[in-house]
């Protein structure tokens, strides 16, 4: 994820950044997109994993290191 003015955007499909880019400040295109919430009730009442909230990921993101 990103930070934008506080704010989390999630990267589609982005499991973990490359080390190389951990900690530093990157620039990331993509279309932004608003998904709803993706947390509910599993097999047998059960938590599933993931958000309660409203959350903005990016589709198709690209990024590079700013200087």
């Amino acid at each position: 994820m990103v930070k934008v003015d506080g704010e989390p955007i999630y990267i589609q499909g982005l499991r973990a950044w490359d080390t190389e880019l951990e900690g530093r400040q990157v620039e990331v295109t993509g279309t932004l997109r608003l998904r709803g919430s993706t947390a509910g009730p599993g097999p047998g009442g059960m938590p599933m994993h993931g958000f309660d909230d409203e959350t903005f990921a990016l589709d198709g993101a690209e990024w590079a290191p700013t200087s």
